[in-house]
């Protein structure tokens, strides 16, 4: 007779038909959890969205129509095992001041009921004004309560983990941003692929263009680049200046843009505005995964959860001493090495052993991953957001 699986509750911002970076990540990993470590997930939306259904795939799907403590409590299903709370704070507002500190009140219900609490750092509250970031004091309240009710606290980056430790007497694990467009099965070598160069992300890929065509297209010259595409959400800047062929795709499904990273030689990022926290950038990873050669807008960035640079990405101020094709290959081959690290089956992993009970759980090292295998293609039926 086949065993029933774990269920758990996925508390999440937004969820499909809403675009959120959050969500899909949330999406992702339950149908890894699902066919590869028989944990069901149920989902919770914060945000529901009027034409949000209640089955999404395999998943059943609650709102949370009540922003109260007993209101979340009330929604939540009979026979979950774990609360898993995927937060980003700034989705879980319902107001520029609001303190939901209602939130932890309901985890800690939750918990007093017997339900293991696993929450999901995606990011920690900052407040930023110009070139200027602080710590946002007013929403750390929530985030320290969070971290001191749950059972178990992950995140994405060493940073983040390094603050949340000052939190929480619980160990905080690491767990890096897997590809939000999956992996390709055979990576080709750079000398195999067309002289194109991408441009993928969300809005913040705006930072790769602003007062930036000098250097793009020195890069575009060193690399022999014909073609620049520009991937995601329609933004507003001027390619006039550039001396490629300059093609904006707009949203593209997961395995377009997938064939079209398998084809192209390089990918461009800019980090400078989250410097301490390349380890969450799904864009990042989708390059490092698909055997791009990451090319990092700007000066490196410090070394960080074992991403160094110029050896897993190159800067494109120093561009020029790694011009020799088979330098190049060599970070493109460090990237994509490093990523097996990080696939969304090595993630998936991590947090199995992290949703079962201790008793039962097999011991976990936080700081180095075994490697279990390769990613699967998202099955996703949207086009991916990705983390900056």
């Amino acid at each position: 007779m086949t065993a029933q699986p774990t269920r758990i509750l996925q508390i999440v911002p937004r969820l499909f038909p809403d675009v959120d970076g959050v969500g899909d990540y949330a999406l992702q990993l339950a149908h890894q959890l699902h066919d590869h470590s028989q944990i069901l997930s149920d989902f919770l939306v914060f945000r529901p969205n009027p034409r949000l259904q209640p089955m999404l795939d395999q998943f059943a799907v609650h709102r949370l129509n009540h922003h109260t403590a007993q209101g979340l409590v009330d929604q939540v299903p009979e026979n979950i095992s774990t609360i898993f709370l995927q937060y980003s704070n700034y989705p879980y507002l319902l107001g520029k001041l609001d303190t939901p500190m209602w939130l932890v009140d309901a985890l800690k219900s939750l918990k007093q009921r017997g339900l293991r609490i696993v929450v999901m750092f995606h990011e920690l509250p900052t407040l930023r004004y110009k070139q200027i970031r602080c710590p946002n004091v007013v929403q750390r309240r929530v985030s320290r309560g969070l971290a001191q009710v749950a059972d178990v606290v992950v995140t994405n980056n060493a940073a983040f983990q390094q603050t949340l430790a000052g939190w929480t007497e619980s160990p905080v694990h690491c767990v890096p941003n897997f590809s939000s467009i999956g992996v390709v099965g055979q990576v080709p070598s750079l000398s195999e692929r067309k002289r194109s160069l991408i441009v993928f992300g969300s809005s913040d890929r705006t930072r790769v263009y602003r007062h930036n065509t000098r250097t793009i297209n020195r890069v575009c010259q060193l690399l022999k680049i014909d073609t620049l595409y520009d991937v995601g959400r329609p933004i507003e800047w001027d390619s006039q200046g550039l001396d490629v062929k300059v093609v904006k795709t707009g949203f593209l499904s997961a395995s377009e843009i997938s064939q079209l990273m398998a084809e192209s030689l390089a990918g461009i990022f800019d980090y400078r505005r989250f410097p301490q926290n390349l380890a969450k950038s799904t864009v990042y990873a989708a390059y490092c995964s698909h055997g791009l050669l990451p090319i990092c807008n700007g000066h490196g960035l410090r070394t960080q959860d074992g991403i160094v640079a110029n050896h897993h990405y190159v800067v494109t101020s120093s561009l020029h001493q790694f011009a020799q094709p088979s330098s190049l290959q060599a970070i493109a081959d460090n990237a994509q090495a490093h990523y097996q690290t990080r696939t969304l089956a090595q993630c998936t992993a991590q947090f199995s052993q992290l949703i079962y009970p201790v008793a039962s759980a097999p011991a976990l090292n936080t700081d180095v991953y075994t490697e279990i295998g390769i990613g699967h293609r998202l099955r996703t039926p949207h086009p991916p957001t990705p983390s900056p």
